[in-house]
């Protein structure tokens, strides 16, 4: 739901939906809810796409309404039975259903799948009867999962068309039944901020493991599919990372996660001096200028070279890789570059969901369910709000051009004033 539709939600309906819930007699209000909430966005999309709202005449009138179709809906909250809204022209279908329904049936194929190998529980064969009918074999995910897999192929093997200055990359494990035995499987994930400001999802993958070849394979691949302008990446320490990036991107800037980084500098540290330890991180990293922020880094690891000389050593020899902020951003994106944060709401939305199934019957089915999550999230950033103010990037970008003329030496710019002047002529 885009912010528009959720402001619209709020306005128009939460009366209506609060006096149908307190009407309603039936004993599983939870669907109820999901069913009033799913019914309630249907009609504002088809409101939008008429360009007027029922009972309202004007000049943006592109189409009419023509009642409804009765349509059922399978979720994990139970079958849902929907009066689907229609136009008169049939070009109208909500895309509410379809962006439901992609992650719904990816969650349950990952279920079934898992079932007829019989490494499930009793639940997902409840879960999956449900939505799938009384029956289902592997003929039947298949023709399930045709339509499904080629669409989530396609938008992940998608073209760039917009430059992206802000990326930012991670990777979390999940377990996969490989050869017949249980492996953690890497699936990476890349976000990006684009020249006008929205965060989009770039790519998602797997692989056996962080390995230099699987991250090479990965941000190369983002390269051919037009990812440029790129002049900030943001990462944990993951292996083999930090040379891809330099590979395919080595005009851009790498920034270590201040978080990540936080968590490492700690357990090397004795328990008696994390909290004053964690303060100064975040006094250096809460600094507008690169030269403060480095101040208060070397003078820590100065502090702690005779007592703690591992500590001493990962800060003097590491945590200049947190300041990247500084060389590519201007000081109000730094909050929201410096970690991975951006990346970590997503990772927990996978979690969750991959929880449901535990054991993924093979890597597919993760790199499936995945894909269907992260198309969602996309779609809501393309269209929602504002994430950062590119137009300070501008700025940004024009100041350090004017410093980087001002500390020109002067027989330089002597010499540049002579090219012109003899170029002139």
């Amino acid at each position: 739901m885009t912010f528009k539709e959720q402001e619209q939600f709020t306005k128009k309906n939460s009366d209506d939906l609060l006096t149908e819930l307190s009407n309603y007699q039936g004993e599983n209000l939870i669907s109820e809810i999901v069913r009033l909430g799913i019914q309630n966005l249907m009609e504002l999309e088809r409101d939008e796409h008429i360009g007027v709202g029922n009972y309202e005449r004007g000049e943006d009138r592109r189409s009419h309404r023509n009642g409804y179709k009765s349509r059922q809906l399978y979720t994990r909250v139970g079958t849902l039975i929907l009066q689907v809204p229609q136009t008169r022209d049939g070009a109208f279908y909500p895309s509410i259903l379809e962006r439901y329904q992609r992650s719904e049936k990816a969650l349950v194929l990952a279920l079934a799948e898992a079932y007829l190998q019989g490494v499930s529980t009793r639940k997902m064969k409840m879960v999956t009867e449900q939505l799938m009918g009384k029956e289902f074999s592997s003929a039947s995910i298949s023709r399930f999962s045709a339509t499904l897999d080629a669409e989530l192929d396609a938008w992940r093997e998608r073209s760039f068309t917009k430059e992206y200055p802000y990326v930012v990359v991670d990777a979390r494990y999940e377990s996969s039944r490989v050869n017949g035995k249980i492996i953690d499987i890497a699936c990476l994930v890349a976000l990006g901020v684009d020249s006008e400001g929205h965060r989009h999802v770039l790519g998602m993958d797997t692989a056996w493991s962080e390995t230099s070849d699987s991250w090479d394979r990965f941000i190369g691949g983002l390269k051919e599919r037009g990812l440029r302008g790129v002049r900030l990446v943001t990462s944990d320490d993951h292996p083999g990372i930090h040379p891809a990036i330099k590979k395919h991107y080595p005009g851009a800037v790498w920034q270590r996660c201040q978080r990540h980084f936080t968590v490492n500098v700690m357990d090397h540290a004795p328990k008696s001096k994390r909290d004053d330890l964690y303060d100064r991180l975040k006094t250096a990293w809460d600094s507008k200028e690169y030269e403060d922020a480095k101040a208060v880094l070397d003078q820590i690891a100065e502090d702690y070279q005779d007592e703690h000389p591992k500590l001493a050593e990962l800060i003097s020899e590491h945590a200049w890789e947190t300041l990247g902020v500084y060389h590519a951003a201007p000081p109000a994106h730094h909050k929201r570059l410096r970690t991975s944060n951006m990346i970590e709401r997503v990772n927990q939305e996978l979690k969750r969901r991959s929880k449901v199934v535990r054991i993924f019957p093979n890597p597919k089915s993760c790199l499936r369910l995945f894909t269907a999550l992260l198309k969602e999230w996309h779609e809501d950033w393309a269209y929602g709000r504002i994430y950062l103010k590119m137009d300070l990037l501008e700025e940004f970008e024009a100041e350090r051009l004017i410093q980087q003329q001002e500390r020109a030496p002067a027989v330089e710019s002597i010499s540049m004033k002579e090219k012109i002047i003899t170029v002139a002529r």
